[in-house]
């Protein structure tokens, strides 16, 4: 869901003038791109080119918005028909006409994570988290992946910073002791 304000492209035509305009919603499709709202970005992309067909940075942003939402479609239906390799491959698709997406880092982590590549899951939420801080999605798929891979400090950081967001998140302080007790353990305590 978009927290920007929703402005009426004929509105904002006749005040700034379409070519102005245009260029206020290739930035807003940009924004779109890197939270994640591709759909929302392809609408904002494509009504820019509608307003100055000829501006090259509106139909770059076009073509990009198509290519990481077919990205991301394509890689979610293989995602949840259980074909992770071949879900990861598309989300990597996306990744080339987008490589800074968190969103798309967050999806190849979870393909990687089912595939039990757990050092290249930690790797693409890292990525992710350097790009968007926030990304609780990103954080607490990184948190499970160091669990698994018994690299409890790493886990138990995430993890008290996830909790520090989401005091309420039961199942995030079930596995923040659970990890404390597997150092407690591992330490000879």
């Amino acid at each position: 869901m978009s927290k920007c304000p929703k402005f009426d492209v004929d509105e904002c035509s006749r005040f700034f003038g379409p070519i102005c305009n245009a260029n206020l919603l290739v930035t807003h499709a940009q924004v779109d791109i890197a939270a994640g709202r591709f759909e929302d970005a392809l609408e904002a992309a494509q009504k820019a080119v509608s307003l100055d067909p000829n501006n090259r940075e509106a139909n770059m942003v076009m073509r990009k918005a198509q290519g990481v939402s077919a990205a991301r479609s394509k890689g979610n239906e293989l995602f949840k028909a259980s074909r992770f390799s071949e879900a990861c491959a598309a989300y990597g698709e996306g990744l080339e006409r987008d490589p800074y997406n968190s969103v798309l880092l967050c999806n190849s982590a979870a393909c990687r994570l089912k595939l039990g590549q757990l050092e290249k899951a930690v790797e693409d939420c890292t990525l992710a988290l350097n790009l968007r801080p926030s990304y609780a999605k990103a954080r607490l798929r990184r948190a499970d992946c160091n669990a698994k891979l018994e690299k409890w400090e790493a886990s138990i950081q995430d993890y008290e910073i996830l909790l520090k967001e989401t005091q309420d998140d039961e199942q995030v302080n079930r596995a923040l002791l659970e990890a404390q007790e597997k150092l407690k353990k591992k330490r000879g305590g």
